[in-house]
């Protein structure tokens, strides 16, 4: 899998990077999914616990 793509310039032949590669996509979107699910729990378990009398 190529994380870059890369082109050859007309002007001398040198590689340069075009951009990202689109494989990687459903990966930081799942890694933003679990995050935010994480968080969620992680404020939901904190708000009941600050409720509770000590």
């Amino acid at each position: 899998m190529e994380f870059f793509r890369y082109t050859k310039s007309i002007y001398g032949g040198q590689e340069q990077m075009v951009g990202a590669s689109w494989d990687l996509l459903p990966l930081f979107v799942a890694a933003a999914m679990a995050f935010i699910v994480l968080h969620v729990i992680v404020m939901a378990f904190a708000k009941a616990r600050a409720r509770r009398p000590h």
